[in-house]
């Protein structure tokens, strides 16, 4: 495996001069020092860049090309490739020795994120920006996702593994509250939760919230309208946590705590049940509210106590909390005519009782807002 520098031009002619430590360009009669440990700079001072290939002679990578053209040898096909954001690799293909012309594919991403694509071949040659991923760090089936301009790495985990080369096991994940018990330094982000504690074939990914209450939270769903958490049991990476449209699969996660995070303004509050034997979602769908009695409230008015509902009918589905008053536990379909209590919940199919309820009450029309539940 060859490696040599290329260095991309952005605004001025530049030569590249050495590249050990540091890298010296000769730039208009000027000499200009870069940090040379980075393999990939771009947008640097002055208007330069540079990539460090390595090159696999008589390897492609299958995958579809940002843009191909013909190219007179590698590194006109490498500088094109620097000088263009999206490009983190290079197939150089030959096509005719007669004209001296090849074809310069630039690629959007690489052989480590596309393993099972990079491929023998006789008459293509490809250029990869040299990474830590070259030295395979990654354990255990994990993809190792090259951080160029920074000269690093982190390793993407399969189901059941995690550590920062997915080296360690994990046991039995079931909850965010689980990971923060064996890792009290967890930070908020996805992980994998295998709630039935079987083989991680049924294992989903979950936001976790790690810091609001102390952490431990497996967030469910974001909304602004609707939400249909026993069937909307999928994440989809098109609408992460935050967004309108994220979900995950709640149902078999046992709880005692339940939050609302109302992301228009940032309040936040949580409920924990009085009784704490925890609760599912799972076979608790449709239940009255006295089947989970009362609950108490932290960080909003606690002129109530408050009673939660787990709902998945055509009048209102989610999880819905208000206040206990005229000693009447409500229904999915029946609110007890509550107007005075504040209500947590999402929009029920009513045009009576649309829109987000966020610490008001909510057995009227209210506005929609972007609202985020959690369980503990």
């Amino acid at each position: 495996m060859e490696k040599y520098l290329l260095v991309g031009i952005l605004t001025k002619i530049a030569l590249g001069l050495g590249f050990l430590n540091s890298l010296f360009l000769y730039v208009n009669s000027e000499i200009y020092t870069f940090d040379g440990s980075k393999k990939l700079m771009r947008n640097a001072e002055h208007g330069l860049a540079y990539a460090n290939f390595e090159i696999h002679k008589s390897h492609r990578l299958n995958i579809t090309p940002l843009v191909s053209f013909a190219a007179k040898d590698l590194w006109q096909c490498g500088k094109s490739c620097v000088d263009r954001p999206q490009c983190f690799s290079v197939n150089f293909v030959g096509l005719s020795q007669t004209e001296g012309r090849s074809l310069c594919q630039l690629l959007p991403s690489d052989k480590y994120l596309n393993s099972n694509k990079f491929v023998s071949t006789k008459f293509s040659h490809h250029l990869s920006i040299q990474t830590p991923c070259s030295s395979a760090p990654c354990m255990n089936g994990s993809r190792c996702v090259a951080k160029y301009e920074e000269d690093d790495y982190y390793c993407a985990c399969p189901a059941g593994f995690h550590g920062k080369h997915c080296e360690l096991q994990i046991k039995r994940i079931a909850n965010c509250h689980d990971i923060k018990t064996q890792n009290g330094t967890a930070i908020d982000g996805m992980y994998w939760l295998d709630p039935d504690g079987g083989n991680f074939s049924n294992a989903f990914l979950a936001y976790c919230d790690m810091t609001s209450y102390n952490g431990g939270w497996t967030m469910c769903y974001t909304t602004d309208e609707y939400a249909k958490p026993k069937s909307e049991v999928t994440y989809n990476p098109d609408f992460p946590y935050g967004v309108d449209g994220y979900r995950t699969n709640c149902n078999n996660i046992p709880f005692t705590e339940i939050m609302f995070i109302d992301h228009q303004t940032g309040s936040k509050v949580y409920f924990k049940r009085k009784s704490n034997h925890s609760v599912k979602a799972t076979v608790n769908y449709g239940k009255n509210g006295d089947a989970f009695g009362l609950w108490d409230l932290v960080g909003a008015s606690s002129a109530y106590p408050y009673q939660l509902l787990i709902c998945d009918t055509l009048f209102y589905s989610g999880f819905m909390v208000s206040g206990f008053t005229g000693n009447c536990y409500k229904r999915c379909d029946y609110w007890c005519g509550d107007y005075i209590s504040p209500y947590f919940r999402t929009a029920s199919t009513s045009s009576t009782f649309k829109g987000v309820a966020f610490n008001t009450n909510g057995a009227i029309l209210v506005s929609n807002r972007l609202m985020s539940v959690g369980l503990r």
